[in-house]
């Protein structure tokens, strides 16, 4: 037998009488009381059918992003220009924002559970997902069944038409490489992100493709499996300088990694175009900081983060009739870490 409303009213220490009251919303329960029997029904996963009723007839008010990224320095170069984006959509719509950090969830079980609970509980009127870690079906499933408005930034599910706002990562890349084999060269490192993110994924499609265009053997001895952090650049440059013959230049997939390598370069006694040139992949504001200023790829992550909200306050004013999908294009920003062989 299912957990009944008696079940919660038990926990809450109130009349079952009070408890309805107080699940569907009625005033004659105090706030004290109201958060106690809401707060009993998350503990046991009830989710009556009067809180489904409660999507159609009240709102919040508010917008939620849930973002699966790293509990370390999670609000870096890259999030904040998106998350500001969100919140100027968010506050010109009169709405209030929430950020929901839940670090890098690997498992689907507990992805699909936090997603399910914000909009179960009417926690939002619609939900922004950012994850650093690809999306599956079946966590988003719950909010499928349920209706609930949401967009996913950064990103897309495999195997589902959802409305998601993402990069052209495959054509930054492409661009990059092509801009280095256009400079002379021919051997070229690469310092990967992790090879189960769709970003990384497309940006290491573009790197192949811009040698096979070009008819350049695509050596793995070249490659570095990075992820993203800054350890995993320098111990890729590291690795690439190691070689017998090292590469002329190396392309790093995202400007964290990029910085630290070039501390490596600068470590070994090497010279920043003269001794090898290096491109990026973000255009954080550290990259036209550093000496000398770094070539990389400019991603429009302002107008990511505010494209996504607009979808999504689209979709709360139904004026979406199908799941539309948003490529923004990227941009090589030409500096001064790269030079003609």
């Amino acid at each position: 037998m299912g957990i009944t409303i008696r079940d919660v009213a038990k926990l809450a220490g109130v009349a079952v009488s009070t408890a309805s009251l107080a699940l569907n919303n009625k005033e004659r329960v105090s706030e004290a009381t109201r958060k106690k029997v809401i707060e009993a029904a998350r503990k046991l996963n009830y989710y009556p059918s009067s809180i489904a009723k409660r999507f159609a007839l009240n709102k919040t008010h508010t917008i939620a992003l849930c973002a699966f990224i790293s509990g370390e320095h999670p609000l870096g170069g890259f999030y904040m220009p998106v998350i500001q984006g969100i919140i100027n959509v968010v506050n010109a719509n009169n709405y209030s924002f929430q950020l929901d950090i839940k670090g890098e969830h690997k498992n689907s079980s507990t992805k699909r559970e936090i997603l399910t609970r914000l909009a179960k509980y009417r926690l939002a009127d619609g939900l922004i997902i950012l994850s650093h870690w690809p999306l599956q079906v079946k966590e988003i499933l719950d909010l499928e069944q349920m209706s609930f408005p949401y967009v996913v930034v950064d990103g897309h599910i495999p195997g589902i038409d959802v409305n998601c706002v993402e990069m052209d990562n495959f054509g930054g890349s492409l661009k990059s490489v092509e801009y280095l084999i256009g400079l002379g060269h021919r051997r070229i490192g690469f310092i990967t992100g992790p090879p189960n993110q769709q970003s990384s994924i497309e940006r290491i499609k573009g790197f192949q493709e811009a040698l096979r265009k070009n008819r350049i053997d695509y050596d793995k001895s070249l490659i570095f499996p990075g992820d993203f952090h800054k350890k995993s650049g320098r111990e890729g440059m590291k690795y690439l300088l190691s070689l017998p013959s090292p590469p002329s230049a190396v392309f790093v997939a995202n400007d964290n990694m990029a910085l630290a390598a070039i501390k490596v370069i600068k470590e070994k006694g090497l010279k920043i175009p003269e001794d090898i040139s290096i491109v990026g992949f973000d255009d954080i504001e550290a990259a036209s900081q550093i000496d000398p200023p770094l070539t990389t790829v400019r991603q429009p992550l302002y107008k990511m983060g505010e494209e996504s909200t607009k979808l999504l306050f689209n979709l709360l004013n139904n004026k979406e009739d199908k799941p539309r999908k948003i490529l923004l294009d990227t941009r090589l920003v030409i500096r001064e870490s790269c030079r003609a062989l």
